[in-house]
């Protein structure tokens, strides 16, 4: 390599790490305006796979202090910059395997000759593929929110509630992976189900307290007939549980952690009416609340059908035998995210395994509508598994 493109290959490094550094500090910031994230949180979402060998090397000697970095400009700067530094080396050590290769009519893998063209060749299928399907798992799949439909017969429903219908909505995690355009769409998506109640089921908000504001106040334009009820899950509590709650307060939308309210044909009530309402009860986050369905049950008659919101599922396995909950409501395992065949979805947040993946899901005590997600966490990625929006039909037993 001539001075001259080593110049140019240096140059090219500082502009990438510019560009990564500038997308990091945009997102992670929410620093940008709304019509403006969906670029710039889809040049996020490739740069924080670029970082990622940084991300994981700085992990001995840079951790997580609680549930963020410790001087998080500091690291931001690290990767940032560490991550074009990785893959120049990497892409130098190819320039040289390659110079090798020129060197020897062929090249022996495991005993095979193999042309060097055809190596080459080879070689550079397999990176364009790589690229084809992380582009398509991280920028086009997390975009391609799709409705799921469920019947579920209960035991009791009173006669109106036959065909009522309820929109789940969960783990929306509003932040540096997810847009508010994006969201907005879903919002609009979720409307237009016209459905009778909406049900949420946590992680409003996503790696930094900046993200609570908008992150619930959007959540004010969700419509259905008779409202919607809520409950927080891990993620809210790690960003500010009580900030959360109160932007909660401030669009009146009611959260149910720990408590419960009764659902007639016709609107919400304080008290029971039996054979003509029915329970909605929420819970508090597995991880970070403390769930409590004796309370959230607390005076509900035997006879009524109760629905129980809790966000994390694997909850269901902590009822105790014996008492009625008809069907829960939850989300955080996003589904995995990613489905890999053969294997299934090996990124599932459940003591579980693979039970509680998605979909309606067969607890010890009733069954649970499991929301594959609106957004993302973890992983700015989905491949095998889109966000979703769930739209659920009571029928009568």
């Amino acid at each position: 390599m001539t001075m001259k493109r080593k110049a140019l290959f240096v140059v090219a490094l500082f502009a990438a790490g510019i560009a990564i550094y500038g997308s990091t500090l945009a997102s992670d910031r929410l620093a940008v305006p709304a019509e403006w994230e969906p670029v710039v949180r889809g040049i996020y979402r490739l740069a924080f796979f670029a970082r990622l060998p940084a991300m994981a090397s700085l992990q001995l000697v840079y951790p997580i202090e609680g549930h963020h970095y410790h001087q998080p400009a500091v690291y931001e700067l690290l990767t940032s910059f560490g991550a074009p530094l990785f893959w120049g080396l990497a892409i130098l050590s190819l320039v040289a395997a390659r110079r090798l290769a020129r060197k020897a009519d062929s090249k022996s893998v495991a005993g095979i000759e193999i042309p060097r063209r055809v190596f080459l060749i080879g070689a550079a299928g397999a990176i364009g593929s790589t690229g084809s399907l992380g582009s398509y798992s991280t920028l086009v799949e997390p975009q391609r929110l799709r409705v799921v439909r469920y019947r579920m017969a209960i035991r009791d429903l009173p006669a109106a509630f036959e065909g009522f219908r309820i929109v789940h909505v969960s783990d929306t995690h509003y932040g540096p992976f997810i847009s508010m355009p994006y969201l907005r769409g879903a919002i609009e998506q979720a409307n237009a189900l016209q459905g009778d109640v909406v049900l949420l089921t946590g992680d409003y908000v996503h790696k930094t307290p900046l993200s609570i504001g908008p992150g619930v106040d959007v959540l004010k334009h969700l419509r259905a007939r008779l409202g919607a009820v809520a409950t927080l899950g891990n993620h809210d509590h790690w960003e500010g549980v009580e900030e959360v709650r109160a932007a909660f307060g401030e669009i009146g939308l009611p959260l149910i952690d720990n408590a419960r309210r009764f659902l007639a044909c016709d609107g919400w009530t304080d008290e029971p009416v039996p054979g003509e309402s029915i329970c909605v009860a929420g819970l508090g986050d597995l991880w970070e609340g403390e769930p409590n369905l004796a309370r959230a049950l607390e005076g509900v008659p035997a006879a009524m059908p109760r629905l129980v919101l809790a966000h994390n599922p694997d909850t269901a396995e902590e009822i105790a035998p014996g008492v009625r909950v008809d069907a829960m409501f939850s989300g955080h395992t996003h589904g995995g995210q990613v489905w890999v065949p053969g294997l299934g979805t090996p990124l599932l947040p459940s003591r579980y395994g693979q039970k509680y993946a998605g979909g309606v899901c067969v607890g010890p005590s009733c069954p649970v509508v499991v929301s594959r997600g609106v957004g993302m966490a973890m992983l700015p990625v989905r491949f095998g598994v889109p966000p979703e929006i769930g739209e659920i039909t009571l029928v009568r037993t």
